[in-house]
């Protein structure tokens, strides 16, 4: 999905630490919070690119290039439930 946005909100760039399969591992992230002028909506840079990435200007459009994937997870009462998430490819 490509879209031209403006961002209401650049987050911090986080790193979280996790295991896996007995390993330590690491997650790095950056939120966005982006409108098209209809849509507001959360997306997140994830990887080296959220490392590197430097403040961006908040007062004029971007371009954003980003993939859409779900999330399926269980509630309390062992209902499925699925969640949107939004990962940033790019954004100029």
């Amino acid at each position: 999905m490509e879209k031209l946005v403006r961002i209401i909100e650049q987050k911090a760039h986080v790193t979280r630490k996790y295991q896996k399969n007995g390993n330590d591992m690491t997650f790095d992230s950056m939120g966005f919070i982006l409108t098209d002028g209809i849509d507001t909506f959360y997306a997140e840079m994830i990887g080296d690119k959220s490392r590197t990435q430097q403040p961006l200007d908040v007062n004029i459009a971007h371009t954003v290039q980003c993939h859409v994937g779900i999330r399926e997870w269980e509630d309390a009462n062992g209902e499925k439930r699925y969640e949107n998430r939004i990962t940033i490819d790019r954004i100029v």
